[in-house]
């Protein structure tokens, strides 16, 4: 088993556990612990190894070259808010692919970057699902 750790501040903490060596890793960044943990699940039952953030803070700490998904709340703690972080990561990062989720906030038009899908909570596993699936799909891989 693999365990990643990050070495931030407070120490080192577990991240993600996988068996798989090569396995798929996903960033989850809720400050609701039950929405975290519905949307963990979700995800390592599509065989993603998963890391959780709290905030937009924690979550810059946390996306390691080995995350190739951000799933993100809007509103949360801090200066930043998760259409901030969709709009930092795929502006840094294009490898990564990033899909929003709000049960009080809906985008605007032009407040999301392109190909970064929205999904409205509560919502239905097949809809977050279609939604990763097609995320992951439009992201940009390096060559």
């Amino acid at each position: 088993m693999t365990v990643r750790s990050n070495k931030g501040s407070g120490g080192p903490l577990p991240l993600a556990m996988t068996d798989a060596p090569n396995a798929k890793t996903a960033l989850v960044v809720e400050d609701e612990m039950l929405f975290r943990l519905e949307v963990r699940d979700l995800l390592e039952a599509e065989g993603y190894a998963v890391v959780e953030a709290g905030n937009v803070g924690q979550a810059l700490e946390r996306l390691g070259d080995e995350v190739m998904l951000v799933v993100t709340d809007v509103r949360m703690p801090g200066q930043m808010d998760g259409l901030a972080l969709a709009r930092e990561v795929t502006r840094h990062r294009p490898d990564v692919a990033v899909v929003v989720v709000s049960a009080q906030v809906t985008p605007r038009p032009g407040e999301l970057p392109d190909h970064v899908p929205f999904v409205e909570r509560p919502f239905l596993e097949i809809r977050l699902r279609d939604a990763v699936n097609r995320a992951v799909a439009a992201r940009t891989v390096p060559r």
